[in-house]
């Protein structure tokens, strides 16, 4: 998150251990403290008075945040200004870690990752690592329910998003309890619904070669080509049709032109691993892969979920 001590906060020291707590965020790189460089004189001020042990490291950060704030465009999104009526919320927002709601902790989480690899985000990594976004379990049906719940818990500045599965049967057919989320963004929190069926149904061709077992799955990837991008997106990748004992009537129309060896030769799906793989390899796939063997629209998709991100972060 992008911060703006005003004048007011830095002159005064009323507030001098909310502002501390925030120098400490900035110098670990957790927040981003935006210094005009007409306030560089009143933050080393303040640096003298309360922090004169670390002088040298806060006042070489403040330098450095207030070139960094002369190079800012006005596409850039706004600081967070933070004034001495409302410190103290914001440092208790701030000072917690973002929150995405998912659907399911375990593989959400591994889906995130590896999202954030495979584009070289890794500010998001460090953040999961060093908790300051938390992946929290919405439990299927309950992920409404906590989106909104972590959502209130902020006080001044929202910090809150969820993640869900489409579950779609095929292109352009509404997502799962579409309307439980739009009440959620009505109440502005910020929502990624997966244009795709589930996470799964992102992996790009290489992972999919590398789940074991790799000569049943080399086999199945075979038949997987001989699907359209809308086929291939909307596929149950774990469970193929075994659960629904074939192809599901709402998916019908969309198999109907596909080469009956190959649904065949997918009834079994690729199994329950393929997000650990997934993780596992993402440092070595690029958006090409992707864009090749997903669709072009995905890294685009993918690279709006990371925005979002950063958005609580």
């Amino acid at each position: 998150m992008r911060v703006e001590l005003t004048a007011a906060v830095l002159k005064t020291d009323v507030h001098a251990e909310d502002v501390i707590v925030l120098l400490r965020h900035f110098r670990k790189g957790r927040h981003e403290w935006a210094v005009t460089p007409l306030l560089v004189d009143v933050a080393e001020s303040f640096i003298d008075r309360h922090v004169p042990q670390r002088e040298s490291a806060y006042k070489q950060l403040i330098r450095k945040a207030a070139q960094q704030y002369a190079y800012r465009t006005t596409a850039d999104p706004p600081a967070e200004r933070i004034s001495p009526e409302d410190i103290e919320d914001i440092v208790e927002d701030l000072n917690r870690p973002a929150v995405l709601v998912v659907e399911s902790n375990d593989s959400d989480k591994l889906f995130i990752r590896a999202v954030a690899k495979a584009l070289g985000a890794l500010d998001i990594i460090d953040a999961i690592d060093n908790d300051w976004l938390a992946v929290g379990h919405g439990g299927g049906g309950d992920t409404h329910r906590r989106a909104r719940e972590e959502h209130e818990s902020f006080r001044r500045i929202k910090r809150a998003a969820a993640l869900f599965d489409s579950d779609r049967w095929a292109p352009g057919t509404p997502e799962k309890n579409a309307h439980r989320i739009q009440e959620l963004r009505m109440l502005g929190i910020k929502i990624h619904v997966l244009t795709l069926r589930e996470a799964e149904n992102y992996i790009p061709n290489r992972v999919l070669r590398a789940v074991k077992p790799y000569r049943e799955s080399s086999v199945r990837l075979s038949h997987l080509r001989e699907l359209t991008l809308d086929q291939r997106g909307h596929y149950d990748m774990k469970h193929g049709f075994k659960k629904t004992r074939g192809i599901p009537e709402q998916q019908q129309q969309l198999f109907a032109g596909a080469p009956p060896d190959a649904l065949n030769g997918l009834d079994q799906g690729f199994g329950q691993a393929l997000l650990q793989v997934f993780e596992s390899m993402a440092d070595r796939l690029t958006e090409a892969d992707f864009a090749r063997d997903v669709g072009e629209a995905v890294p685009d998709e993918l690279r709006g979920l990371v925005a979002m991100l950063r958005e609580i972060l």
